[in-house]
């Protein structure tokens, strides 16, 4: 989380740079911060929908499984900050049976 990793010494993130230059509150800064995650992430499935050769969409393929794997290390949090966390989704993703199936 933003507070946790400024506590730790952590460099500026996009949130406290967005606040700096803009004099945004944390939260705004949180919403548009995330407004362009929503942005990059609509032109990244354009791309992959678009591409017309097999090393394009490879090279699409690729940037979007980097894409994911940010999501999923920061999307709730700081992922290197809280490796337990981590820790566990990574586990649960892999290891552990999928229940009602």
């Amino acid at each position: 989380m933003f507070k946790d990793e400024m506590e730790r010494g952590d460099i500026s993130k996009s949130i406290q740079c967005y606040m700096h230059e803009s004099g945004a509150t944390e939260d705004e800064a949180r919403r548009h911060i995330k407004s362009l995650i929503l942005k990059t992430w609509k032109k990244l499935n354009k791309e992959r929908v678009n591409a017309k050769s097999q090393l394009l969409q490879e090279t699409v393929d690729y940037a979007m499984d980097i894409v994911r794997m940010a999501q999923f290390m920061y999307g709730k949090g700081d992922g290197h900050g809280h490796p337990n966390v981590t820790k566990s989704h990574v586990l649960s993703l892999l290891f552990n049976p999928i229940q009602g199936i």
